[in-house]
């Protein structure tokens, strides 16, 4: 398995692989993660829109074995990245930047239910 982890709304259960929101954060540092968690999916809730406006195929359900699927997301990603490098307009594009060289901080080796690597979490990135 890779490392990382999905981001979820309330809807979900938080799990260890699946980071969902602080139901009713009191910590600021619980308010705070909240914060960026819902920015960060913003961001790739627009990131998603971004490419199925551009490759259509990704508009409705894809109707093929996961595998073969999954290359065809991945092509798409490669060839948007490559629009991108080449200047291809794009519709609402808003320039944003984001810099994924931060300091990951420590590990965590606590309860994996999920809502102890969520505290982990917050109180390692959002605590400062």
């Amino acid at each position: 398995m890779g490392n990382g982890v999905l981001l979820g709304d309330s809807g979900y259960p938080c799990r260890p692989f699946l980071m969902t929101p602080y139901q009713n954060p009191v910590l600021d540092h619980q308010k705070k993660y909240n914060r960026c968690h819902c920015s960060t999916r913003s961001v790739m809730e627009r990131t998603f829109g971004r490419l199925k406006r551009r490759f259509h195929i990704l508009h409705s359900e894809i109707r093929m074995i996961p595998s073969k699927a999954c290359k065809i997301i991945m092509a798409c990603a490669i060839l948007h990245n490559i629009c991108i490098l080449l200047n291809e307009p794009d519709i609402e594009d808003d320039g944003l930047v984001i810099d994924n060289d931060g300091d990951l901080g420590d590990r965590f080796f606590g309860n994996q239910d999920g809502r102890g690597v969520r505290d982990h979490i917050s109180s390692t990135f959002f605590n400062r």
